[in-house]
């Protein structure tokens, strides 16, 4: 049974686990390559255009739902229009480069190209609407300066920042949550079946409802959402809703929602969430109609599995332990260091 478990964890952590390295490595990059203050003046307009380009701009970026924070409190601070701030947070944590790669290598392509159109159109449609309805003299841009400032993008875009980004700050931020959901989908896939939740729980109105009340609280970025997604999708639930997990989760939890309410106000946050949810929905749905992806798929593909993606989740693990060995090395100079300080 254990043996069972193991291998069903190592294989759905085998399976995107290409996908998620090279995600990392362009994330990297683009840490690297993008300097906030571009971003900042790229969407620090208020527009329809600008609401376009947070859309746009905020599909590739690995910025999760809470570092996402302060970059919109940046671009809200200087003149962006309200709805270019909640473009800007809506398709951002969505998707990130790292994401759309690995949801590409769990659940293919059709789905992913449905995950990134969704995260536009959200992004888009909220924007939009929240320019048109929220009062201008709502709520003035809040002091968010140290509202989850260790998250917030550095300005120090240094070739050695960016390493330690790449190899400490991004894997330790990803590791704890993404290898827990791979037990959690593991265990499911193992000792539920596969009908579990199929009839009225597995799909319509009431799987999104159970969904959505399960998502708007949790904190889960884009990548960690993936394995827990797996996991519904295991025991029975729908392609639509988890469809409508992946959209929900990463771009709300409590600490959002309560940041965004300081930012944009609390008539433009309400825009934001029901809009967000009503276009999930209708995108669930039409997943359900238009897409069939069944475990049974899955476990036929895992099956199949080449070298390579066992060679990537053995990287993968590796390049996770040498951030936790690193982080730990950076805190016994921090603190010798200080003890340094103390005997001067």
């Amino acid at each position: 049974m254990l043996i069972e478990l193991a291998k069903t964890s190592w294989n759905i952590l085998a399976e995107f686990a290409p996908y998620l390295l090279i995600g990392f490595s362009i994330a990297g990059l683009l840490h690297y390559c993008i300097p906030p203050k571009l971003i900042i003046n790229q969407l620090g307009k208020s527009s329809i255009l600008s609401i376009f380009k947070a859309a746009i701009l905020g599909i590739p970026l690995p910025l999760c739902s809470c570092s996402v924070i302060p970059v919109a409190s940046s671009i809200r601070k200087i003149g962006a229009s309200r709805g270019a701030t909640i473009s800007f947070l809506s398709s951002t944590p969505q998707t990130g480069v790292d994401s759309i790669l690995a949801t590409y290598g769990l659940f293919g392509g059709a789905f992913t190209v449905i995950k990134l159109f969704v995260a536009l159109l959200c992004g888009l449609v909220s924007g939009i609407l929240v320019d048109i309805f929220s009062k201008n003299n709502e709520a003035s841009v809040a002091d968010l300066e140290n509202h989850e400032s260790h998250h917030a993008p550095t300005s120090n875009k240094s070739f050695s920042a960016s390493l330690r980004y790449f190899f400490v700050e991004l894997p330790l931020d990803l590791y704890k949550p993404l290898l827990i959901g791979i037990f959690i989908a593991g265990l499911i896939n193992n000792f539920l079946p596969g009908d579990f939740f199929t009839g009225t729980f597995s799909s319509g109105l009431v799987a999104f409802i159970g969904i959505t009340l399960i998502s708007l609280p949790l904190y889960v970025c884009a990548v960690e959402s993936l394995p827990l997604a797996f996991a519904f999708l295991s025991a029975g639930i729908s392609p639509g809703a988890v469809l409508v997990f992946l959209i929900v989760g990463p771009a709300t939890n409590s600490a959002t929602i309560l940041a965004t309410l300081k930012i944009i106000g609390k008539q433009a946050t309400i825009i934001y969430i029901v809009t967000l949810v009503v276009i999930a929905w209708s995108a669930g749905f039409l997943t359900n109609l238009l897409l069939d992806i069944k475990m049974s798929d899955f476990k036929e593909y895992h099956a199949h599995l080449g070298i390579w993606n066992h060679i990537s989740a053995s990287l993968l693990l590796a390049y996770f332990i040498n951030a936790v060995l690193r982080k730990s090395v950076f805190f016994r100079k921090k603190n010798a260091m200080d003890e340094d300080c103390h005997l001067d």
